[in-house]
């Protein structure tokens, strides 16, 4: 299972009138280069991997919704008055769950690696955050976690600041990431 995607690209233009720059479509693999070596700046837009786009989960939760109304109308026209309240809730429940599901996938980091800066900016329909660091200070850590179970952090670090980059990201793919960003630092 695919937890999250990693896309390099040119960024020449990071941030449009609208907001996030566009992406390509993704590949059959995770990482997918598109930077020219003749590129002033070059750069990753990270994101976790989207189950549906919000029109379709918002279809979905329309049958589904349809679906249980239907059925406890029909036992409600039998007298049981509070199958109605109960799938109410039952609804409410799951649409919080898909809404809060689609807002976290909604996330997004760009890392902008220029010849004098290392930029990262995070968050979902525009940069929420912003992180500059020096390139030639930068440095890229992959910190182990204290224990087997817990995930890796993924670091950009400089000067005694540091920002943690792709989060929702597996193992293996923070450890390509790190290696790739390695070889561009």
């Amino acid at each position: 299972m695919r937890a999250g995607l990693v896309y390099t690209a040119p960024l020449v233009g990071v941030w449009f009138a609208g907001g996030w720059p566009p992406f390509p479509e993704p590949d059959i693999g995770m990482i997918v280069n598109l930077t020219d070596s003749k590129e002033a700046e070059q750069g990753f837009i990270i994101m976790p991997n989207q189950a549906m786009p919000w029109p379709r989960l918002v279809w979905i939760y329309a049958v589904f919704a349809g679906f249980t109304l239907g059925i406890a109308a029909g036992f409600f026209a039998r007298g049981f008055i509070l199958i109605l309240p109960f799938a109410g809730l039952e609804l409410l429940a799951l649409g919080g769950a898909l809404y809060i599901s689609a807002r976290r996938g909604g996330v997004r980091e760009v890392i902008t690696i220029s010849a004098e800066t290392v930029r990262v900016e995070s968050g979902r329909d525009q940069p929420e955050q912003r992180h500059e660091f020096q390139r030639p200070w930068a440095q890229v850590v992959l910190q182990r976690a204290w224990h087997h179970w817990y995930p890796s952090r993924l670091l950009i670090r400089s000067h005694g600041r540091a920002v943690e980059i792709g989060r929702f990201l597996s193992e293996g793919e923070r450890r390509g990431l790190a290696r790739q960003l390695r070889k561009m630092i």
